[in-house]
């Protein structure tokens, strides 16, 4: 046997694409500096496959401090304040921390790949 441990594929990201509405940019405005454009495209950002809502990071707002995030599903859309998960990757000489919001279904951001990078 090698001494090494075979390294397991990282699952993919979902990558499901939408925009703000109007009314979600105007939503965001009142508490955010900073606002994609309406036709930004915001991709999900949770691995493919997931169950339940589609979600995508749309702004930070008091310094960076709170994190606004667009969830969409068929017909029904809803922007909201969520902190960051806590999850971290620590036995790395680079440790790496979750980048999805709190109680984000699936894999933490640190083991998603968009497809296109090497896992």
């Amino acid at each position: 046997m090698s001494g090494a441990p075979a390294r397991l594929p990282r699952p993919m990201r979902c990558g499901a694409t939408t925009s703000l509405t109007a009314i979600e940019a105007a939503k965001l405005r009142v508490v955010c500096y900073q606002v994609p454009a309406e036709d930004a495209v915001l991709s999900c950002e949770i691995a493919i496959g997931h169950d339940g809502s589609h979600l995508a990071f749309a702004t930070t707002a008091s310094d960076g401090d709170l994190w606004w995030w667009l969830y969409w599903k068929d017909r029904t859309r809803e922007v909201r304040q969520v902190d960051l998960c806590d999850g971290r990757l620590l036995d790395d000489p680079y440790p790496d921390e979750c980048l999805l919001p709190d109680g984000h279904p699936g894999p933490h951001s640190f083991e998603l790949h968009d497809g296109w990078l090497a896992s």
